[in-house]
């Protein structure tokens, strides 16, 4: 029962997360617009794509996944394609602010939208390094939840 309470609520907590940031990546609600070319501005300084139309595509698609996957992890039948997207995604943007810390770059991640104040790389790492533990949680969770529901094929045909 406990162990169900702490999953609910790193549920909702990653949920929240990703659903915030996602949401802030489509619309700048300070200024009444989209958020997608600042977003797009803020991929582009992590210089990571060569190509800047791979920064636009996915400056439009991935607030959109990220708020799926919000959504998605509590529908019993997409959680863990759920956990798997939010746990992917956490390693990629761990992997993103890990390389411009490691390269010297002054960049606003845009994690939540545009950034107003400059966050440190070491409060970035450690923000998504708990996302991802969750996200991994989550992601195991849901695994064996699964697990359980599939029946054992090979017990079957020996019987």
């Amino acid at each position: 029962m406990v162990g169900k309470i702490i999953v609910l609520l790193l549920r909702l907590a990653v949920a929240a997360v990703f659903l915030y940031a996602g949401v802030m990546k489509i619309w700048d609600f300070r200024h009444g617009q989209s958020a997608t070319p600042d977003f797009t501005l803020a991929i582009q300084h992590f210089e990571i794509l060569r190509n800047p139309d791979l920064a636009v595509l996915l400056a439009v698609y991935l607030p959109w996944l990220e708020v799926t996957a919000a959504i998605t992890l509590f529908v019993k039948r997409l959680a863990l394609g759920a956990a798997t997207a939010v746990t992917v995604m956490s390693v990629v943007f761990l992997g993103a602010i890990g390389s411009a810390w490691a390269r010297g770059l002054d960049i606003s991640c845009g994690c939540f939208g545009k950034d107003e104040v400059s966050i440190p790389y070491s409060s970035m790492m450690l923000r998504d390094g708990i996302l991802l533990a969750a996200a991994v949680v989550l992601l195991v969770w849901e695994a064996r939840r699964n697990r359980a529901l599939i029946p054992n094929s090979k017990a079957e045909s020996l019987s």
